[in-house]
C-alpha cells in the first residue's frame, strides 16, 4: 500500500524547489547569457540590438561594472550619446577610478558639447592612467573652448605616449595654426602628409593648415594624391571660409579635428 505524504510536507517541498530555482547561480547564468548574446551581436555589427541585451544584463541582480561599460560603448557606436553618458556614469558609480569609464564618459560629453565637463573628466583619465586617447580628446575639447595653447600641450602629451599617431599629429598642427605658430604647424602637418600611412582626412587637414598658415599659394601644387583636383578646389573654398571666421571657438568647431580610436 503506497505511503501517504502529508499535504504540508508537499507544500514545503514545493517552496524549497521554488527557492532553489531563484537562487544566485540562476541569476549568474542569466547575466552571463545576456552578456554573451550582446557581445556576439556587437561583433556582428549590430550595436543597437546589442545594447538591448547589455541593458538586460545590467538589470540583473549583482550586475557588475563590465555590463555598464559595454553598454556605454555600444551606445556610442549606435549614436545614442546621451544614453552612453548615463551608462558610463553608472559604471563610475560602481568603480569611480575606471579607466574605460572615465574615457567613455569624457568622450560622450565631448560629443554632446559639454566641453567643460569633458575637460575635467578627460584630464582625470589622462592623469590617472596615461591614456593617449584621453589626452587627444582633451586637446580637442580645449580647442573647441578656444584654448589653443592648452590643446597643444595635451596633443604633445598624447604623442609622447604614441609618437606615430597621425591623427594626433594632425590635430597638433591645427592647434599650432590656430595659435599663430604657422611654421610649426606647416612642419608638423608636412611630416604627417609624408607618411606612407597618411589617409585622405590627413590630406584635408594639410590643406586647411596651409590656408590658415597663409600658404594658400602652395595648395594646388602640393602632393595630395588622395584628393582629386575638383575636390581640392572645393576644400580650398571651405578652408577660406573657416579662416575668415573671427570667433576662435566657432572657428575651431569647423576644423574637423580627428578623434583617435
Amino acid at each position: 500500500m503506497p505511503k501517504i505524504v502529508p499535504r504540508t510536507l508537499l507544500l514545503l517541498a514545493g517552496s524549497l524547489l521554488l527557492a532553489g530555482c531563484s537562487s544566485h547561480p540562476a541569476t549568474d547564468a542569466s547575466y552571463d547569457r545576456f552578456m554573451r548574446l550582446a557581445n556576439d551581436l556587437d561583433k556582428r555589427g549590430d550595436p543597437v540590438t546589442a545594447a538591448a541585451f547589455y541593458e538586460q544584463a545590467a538589470a540583473q541582480p549583482g550586475a557588475g561594472v563590465d555590463a555598464w561599460l559595454a553598454l556605454g560603448q555600444v551606445r556610442l557606436k549606435s549614436g545614442d550619446t546621451r544614453g552612453a553618458e548615463r551608462a558610463f556614469q553608472q559604471a563610475l558609480e560602481l568603480k569611480p577610478e575606471s579607466a574605460d569609464g572615465l574615457l567613455g564618459l569624457g568622450t560622450a560629453q565631448l560629443r554632446l558639447g559639454k566641453l567643460e565637463r569633458a575637460v575635467a573628466v578627460l584630464t582625470r583619465a589622462g592623469a590617472l592612467f596615461d591614456l593617449p586617447a584621453a589626452y587627444n580628446r582633451l586637446g580637442i575639447a580645449q580647442i573647441l573652448l578656444g584654448q589653443a595653447g592648452e590643446a597643444q600641450a595635451s596633443f604633445k602629451k598624447s604623442l609622447s605616449l604614441t609618437p606615430d599617431d597621425l591623427d594626433t599629429q594632425s590635430n597638433l598642427a591645427l592647434a599650432c595654426a590656430l595659435g599663430g605658430q604657422s611654421q610649426q604647424a606647416l612642419d608638423d602637418i608636412h611630416s604627417v602628409s609624408q607618411s606612407p600611412r597618411a589617409q585622405p582626412r590627413h590630406q584635408r587637414n594639410e590643406l586647411l593648415v596651409m590656408v590658415l598658415a597663409n600658404r594658400e599659394q602652395d595648395v594646388m601644387t602640393a602632393q595630395m594624391d588622395d584628393i582629386a583636383p575638383i575636390e581640392r578646389q572645393q576644400l580650398l573654398i571651405e578652408a577660406r571660409r573657416i579662416k575668415a571666421i573671427t570667433d576662435p571657438r566657432r572657428q575651431a568647431q569647423e576644423l574637423g579635428l580627428i578623434d583617435s580610436r
